[in-house]
């Protein structure tokens, strides 16, 4: 099986190094949930990594193990499209929206923690760079993955039994701001992309 795959992609390295940390992160939750979850006083103290960090710590082990299947998926499908540096910034720009977006208009979040807002957002970037598919099956499934934050976002709606295992509700507002950032992140590699091509075409 590992001959089909390429142990040295950047990507595939970046992804074993996120999932472990955030195992390692769920085994001593009294260490490290208080210290990294998006706690709104502490972060206007001045703990800023907040914003970052809380995307990594979850609310218990179903939480953890839910987040870590979805960017799984993520990354088997999806991450070998970036570059090692590019995926990084991905990470990074989806999680700081994310943390930036609850914090500033979620004020009902006293504490936020979770990856699923910023898997939304890689998943978005992931299809737009996506050339294994046409690009109307790329976006139809952006659009799909919208429509799904539309239909959380409606009055009645009723979490999944998987969602319903959380000790806390679910932060849908965090899905629609990871995902939008993923529509930036996505967006600004194609320009980026496009730009390159024109130059090199001359």
């Amino acid at each position: 099986m590992l001959k089909f795959i390429n142990t040295k992609s950047p990507s595939l390295i970046i992804s074993v190094t996120a999932g472990v940390a955030i195992l390692l992160l769920a085994c001593f939750p009294d260490i490290f949930f208080p210290f990294l979850s998006l706690e709104r006083t502490k972060l206007e103290q001045g703990e800023v990594w907040r914003l970052l960090t809380c995307n990594f710590v979850h609310f218990g082990w179903p939480h953890s193990l839910m987040n870590l299947a979805a960017f799984g998926i993520f990354s088997t499908a999806f991450a070998a499209v970036f570059s090692g540096l590019r995926y990084v910034g991905l990470i990074f720009f989806c999680c700081i929206a994310v943390g930036l977006g609850v914090y500033t208009l979620n004020p009902e979040y006293e504490v936020y923690a979770g990856l699923s807002g910023a898997i939304h957002g890689f998943f978005v970037a992931g299809l737009l760079l996506n050339k294994k598919h046409a690009w109307w099956v790329n976006f139809m499934l952006v659009a799909a993955l919208f429509g799904k934050i539309f239909m959380e976002h409606q009055p009645g709606y009723q979490a999944t039994e998987l969602q319903s295992l959380l000790p806390v509700a679910v932060a849908y507002d965090a899905h629609l701001y990871g995902a939008l950032a993923g529509l930036v992140f996505g967006g600004s590699c194609l320009l980026l992309d496009f730009n390159h091509r024109k130059k090199t075409n001359r």
